[in-house]
Formats: structure tokens, sequence, C-alpha cells
């Protein structure tokens, strides 16, 4: 099982403590918990999920955290992102590839494979 935490959101940004503190990430990973939980119909316990729940939950919570860094906006999904020119985002992921990443693991997530043994 695995486990989100304010440490593995930031390792996600290439970002520090500095940059970013726990207990404003932490609200971030409960707030995307929660959405991921609505999405897919179920609700995740981000102390202890599996591993594609907790990636769905880092990568939302690292989009709020962008948004957050950049002045942004955020509501569950829906995220607007104003000017990327904060020093610490030079080194952050692109927000697209965080999505188009959390699209694919929403699906997974909604649409789990049955695996013949």
């Amino acid at each position: 099982m695995a486990s989100v935490t304010a440490d593995t959101v930031r390792s996600r940004l290439n970002l520090t403590l500095e940059d970013a503190d726990d207990s404003r990430l932490n609200e971030m990973i409960q707030d995307a918990s929660a959405t991921i939980a609505l999405e897919i119909g179920r609700n995740i316990d981000y102390n202890n999920c599996s591993d594609v729940e907790a990636a769905a939950v880092k990568n939302l919570a690292a989009i709020y955290l962008i948004c957050h860094m950049s002045g942004g906006s955020m509501a569950g999904l829906n995220f607007s992102v104003g000017d990327l020119r904060v020093d610490a985002l030079g080194k952050v992921p692109s927000v697209e590839i965080l999505y188009r990443e959390l699209e694919r693991l929403l699906l997974r997530l909604r649409y789990p494979r049955v695996e013949m043994t």
C-alpha cells in the first residue's frame, strides 16, 4: 500500500519545504483525495491506498500546488493557472503533463481491469 505525504507531492514537483509548507500542502492532499474519491465513487485513505490511487492524488495535489503558487485557482478537477513566472515553478513539470496522467489514472480507477488467473 502507498501513502501520499507533503514530501511526496513536493518531490513530484522538485520543490523543497521552503517552497511549499506542510500545513497548506496537507490541505491540498485532503482536497485532492476527496475529489478523486468522488470521481471514482469510492473512499480513498491517502495514508493507506493503492499505488494508482496515490499517483492520482499526488498529481491532483501537485496541480493544486502549482495553481496556488502561481496565483491561479482550483476547484475539484477544474483549475486555472495564472502567470507561471514564480521562481520555484521554473523546475516543475507542466500542468498539462500532470493533468493528462491524472485523466489516465482516473480512467483506470473508474474501470479497473479484471485479470484472468
